[in-house]
């Protein structure tokens, strides 16, 4: 009996290990931290999006973390209800990048049925550049986003 608890102790550590070096494999961090930043704004949760941006976090319109966390809390704020459906086409674990396809829905205001008509006709998808800012195979933060044809200072300001 004791042999059967100690090969069942055994094949379950060992399955375990097998399943968090499968969890961990950097790309799918970088799969699930998109995942995961896509959900937490869909949410409204300024807590999680804050945390998996970086403190260095630059895109090409010269927008860092401070800014990209006010617009988003003043943009989405405008929603009633906020569906996001986002599907990684490719995954690049060497440099940390996902370019992933991004659809809206919901209600609210104007403002948020402007930023779903925009964001659902955009033909390109978003590519989103994250980096390890730790050493636990867990810690990823969004270093950069891009849209190869999205201008959000051309936008309305709201």
């Amino acid at each position: 009996m004791d042999r059967i608890r100690s090969a069942l102790a055994v094949a379950t550590l060992l399955g375990l290990v097998l399943w968090l070096t499968w969890l961990w494999q950097p790309e799918r961090q970088v799969r699930l931290h998109t995942a995961g930043l896509i959900k937490g704004i869909e949410r409204r949760n300024w807590s999680k999006v804050e945390g998996l941006l970086a403190d260095n976090y630059a895109d090409r319109w010269g927008h860092d973390k401070g800014f990209v966390l006010s617009s988003l809390r003043r943009v989405f704020g405008s929603f009633i209800f906020l569906t996001i459906e986002q599907r990684s086409l490719r995954v690049d674990a060497t440099t940390g990048q996902t370019v992933t396809r991004v659809k809206m829905s919901g209600q609210g205001s104007g403002v948020a049925q402007y930023v779903m008509a925009k964001v659902n006709g955009l033909g390109d998808p978003f590519t989103f550049t994250w980096a390890k800012s730790g050493t636990l195979p867990w810690e990823w933060q969004l270093t950069s986003a891009d849209h190869p044809t999205l201008d959000p200072d051309a936008e309305p300001q709201f």
